[in-house]
């Protein structure tokens, strides 16, 4: 008996995750999901009394790991990197150590996260990411230049590399399925953006 409740419990959570990753929260139901999963609506609630239930304890616990990683990220920045001219892509590999793990690794639980969130408490995602993005820029460009603040220019170009990395990985997120090719994708989205900002960082050197 406990088995076939697991079996059952798995499918619900099978079919909220693909559910929700492909209509979002606000628009996904517990009658859609039911329907998904092959399960009467009766017995969704029996085993979740409602869609916020279900949908916490779908993604709360790969929120918490993407969360602690965001904590560490910022503890790092707020203590500053080296004096020495700073190694961007040591400082993207970080980043992928730290976040893109979980990017592969919970591919549909990010999607969710960054594009399917509107209506729920993690909706603000992607905004820090963008924001933690731009404040490891900031202080590799600030190292560089040795100021104590980014010009005009420098802001609007480090809000414009950070925000088109988070974009282009929430593009990857949403228009991809896991597996080798969108793996691919962000590797080489990285790449791109590690050797980009790398150039960017030598011209101010010189």
């Amino acid at each position: 008996m406990q088995i076939l409740k697991d079996e059952i419990r798995d499918r619900i959570r099978k079919a909220a995750l693909a559910e929700f990753n492909r209509e979002g929260y606000l628009k996904t139901s517990m009658r859609n999901i039911a329907e998904s999963a092959n399960v009467a609506i009766g017995n969704v609630y029996r085993y979740y009394k409602s869609k916020d239930e279900l949908f916490e304890e779908l993604v709360r616990p790969v929120y918490e790991r993407y969360e602690a990683n965001m904590a560490e990220m910022r503890q790092k920045i707020s203590f500053g990197y080296s004096d020495d001219p700073p190694d961007v892509l040591k400082h993207f590999s970080n980043i992928e150590a730290t976040l893109i793990d979980l990017f592969k690794t919970f591919t549909a639980e990010m999607s969710i996260f960054f594009n399917r969130s509107e209506g729920t408490k993690y909706s603000h995602a992607k905004p820090d990411l963008i924001e933690l993005s731009f404040s490891v820029i900031e202080c590799m460009i600030l190292n560089v230049q040795g100021t104590g603040s980014l010009g005009e220019y420098e802001t609007a170009l480090a809000r414009m590399i950070s925000s088109s990395l988070v974009e282009g990985l929430c593009l990857i997120l949403r228009d991809n399925e896991e597996g080798e090719i969108y793996n691919k994708l962000v590797d080489e989205l990285l790449s791109i953006y590690s050797t980009g900002l790398n150039s960017v960082i030598q011209k101010m050197q010189t």
